[in-house]
């Protein structure tokens, strides 16, 4: 028995056992694979199951299904081969056999690899997602064995769905919320008045500064000007907050900061370092009143302070309604996962995190390697990509178990809402997503929804 490998010699320059296109994203899964790829072919296949997601075809092709490729690759050889001495397609094929034997071996299995792979997976139902492995590929009593491993869906199939029970705490908003959020739009329309005082707590700031270097030259190359600081910001130093309380417009001073070990900027962090400080301006912070006016101010429809508060207050609710519904969702599936556990394809949850990490490199717009970020994008994600697609399994197992469908009424409605939205009417907003992809996206985000509405109906959600 020898063992060839079917991607040894490639005479051809390409490579059959990648024409099919499988699926690279792992989301678009149901791949039937009815197209009889090349001629029938002769072969048994037997199918284990070592998890619910992985499948390993052991396939034995028979001497005479071998040898019936090996004549054909014989006689395509002989039409285009140019051998010197001899006229273009009139090479004897003894000659052929004899001279290029493994080529003419490497190539029938080469040939009959894809084919038969295919043809298998029809006859056994299965629909594989990414791209399958093929191993082990032996010459035995005159045929070819070999085994390939796929990854399947999971066969999900749910109990108890319809029933859950979870608990999560409403907040109610109280004045106290609404307070707060009227403060912050009042620090929104702050106005600075330039004073000549010293600075007090609460004043913005203009100051020059240069860092000193160890022997207190000025390091100009990182000097700032009129930059602007707010005394009680957070991300304000402690020692240039003391440093620069009680200073007035034309007063300069040396201040020395020592950097936190934790310290963002990992070059400063743990260092001590001195700045020569000029203020050039100090301003006092002017709140506005809080009076019908400032509502005004914020939005002008609101005719009076109290309206803008009950405004504000209906805002907030309808915010928490939000954030309770998708916590609700969130708790509905995480209790079916519990009850019904399933494992995911490994192929989905590493095409997952293939395109976190694509998506980084483009929004830091690095497209190199950085082996070692992918690798911590890889462990801090993994968890959630495995959680996101068994919320796409469980959904897709409710959809089916309960033939929940659209309508066109759903469609109808939605776009009316969506016209509403954006203030556009139906006809454009059907223009919109007529564009296949568009409405693929667009119908099944309903489906989502519907499904997910289904499950909130029929759970039973304790809110105390």
């Amino acid at each position: 028995m020898t063992d060839t490998h079917a991607h040894d010699h490639d005479h051809h320059g390409h490579d059959h056992a990648h024409d099919h296109d499988h699926d690279h994203d792992g989301h678009d899964h149901d791949h039937h694979h009815h197209h009889q790829h090349g001629p029938a072919r002769v072969f048994t296949v037997t199918v284990a199951a070592p998890s619910q997601t992985r499948r390993v075809l052991s396939v034995q092709v028979p001497a005479e299904e071998l040898e019936k490729e090996r004549a054909a690759v014989l006689k395509e050889m002989a039409r285009q081969i140019r051998v010197p001495g001899f006229r273009k397609g009139k090479v004897p094929p003894g000659f052929l056999q004899k001279n290029y034997a493994d080529v003419i071996q490497s190539d029938a299995v080469r040939n009959l690899l894809p084919d038969v792979y295919e043809q298998a997976l029809d006859k056994e139902h299965l629909h594989p997602l990414g791209e399958p492995v093929f191993e082990n590929v032996k010459l035995a009593d005159g045929g070819v064995t070999f085994d390939v491993k796929i990854d399947v869906r999971p066969e999900v199939k749910l109990q108890g769905y319809e029933k859950v029970t979870v608990d999560v705490p409403r907040r109610s908003i109280a004045d106290q919320d609404v307070d707060q959020a009227v403060e912050s739009l009042r620090e929104r329309l702050a106005a600075f008045d330039t004073v000549s005082r010293p600075a007090a707590p609460g004043d913005h700031l203009v100051i020059d500064y240069v860092p000193l270097a160890a022997d207190g030259t000025p390091e100009e190359k990182q000097a700032a000007k009129d930059y602007s600081v707010a005394l009680d910001s957070d991300s304000l130093l402690a020692e240039f907050r003391e440093g620069l309380a009680g200073m007035k417009a034309g007063d300069e001073k040396e201040i020395r900061v020592k950097y936190p070990a934790d310290f963002g900027d990992e070059r400063v962090a743990g260092t001590e370092r001195a700045f020569q400080v000029k203020v050039s301006a100090v301003k006092e912070k002017l709140l506005p009143e809080l009076d019908d006016n400032f509502a005004k101010r914020i939005d002008e429809t609101a005719g009076t302070l109290l309206e803008l508060k009950l405004r504000i207050r209906r805002q907030l609710e309808s915010e928490e309604e939000t954030r309770h519904r998708r916590e609700v969702d969130e708790k509905i599936i995480d209790a079916i996962i519990e009850a019904n556990p399933f494992e995911v394809p490994e192929v989905m949850v590493e095409n997952y995190l293939d395109s976190l990490i694509e998506e980084d490199k483009r929004h830091t717009g690095n497209p190199g390697s950085d082996p070692a970020r992918e690798q911590e994008i890889r462990e801090l994600f993994r968890n959630s990509a495995v959680r996101m697609i068994q919320k796409y399994f469980v959904m897709d197992a409710v959809r089916r178990q309960e033939k929940i469908e659209l309508s066109a009424d759903d469609v109808n409605q939605r776009i009316q809402l969506l016209a509403q939205g954006l203030g556009k009417s139906p006809e454009e907003i059907r223009q919109m997503v007529s564009h296949p992809e568009r409405r693929r996206g667009f119908e099944s985000d309903l489906v989502e929804e519907k499904t997910m509405r289904f499950l909130r109906d029929h759970a039973v959600v304790k809110s105390a």
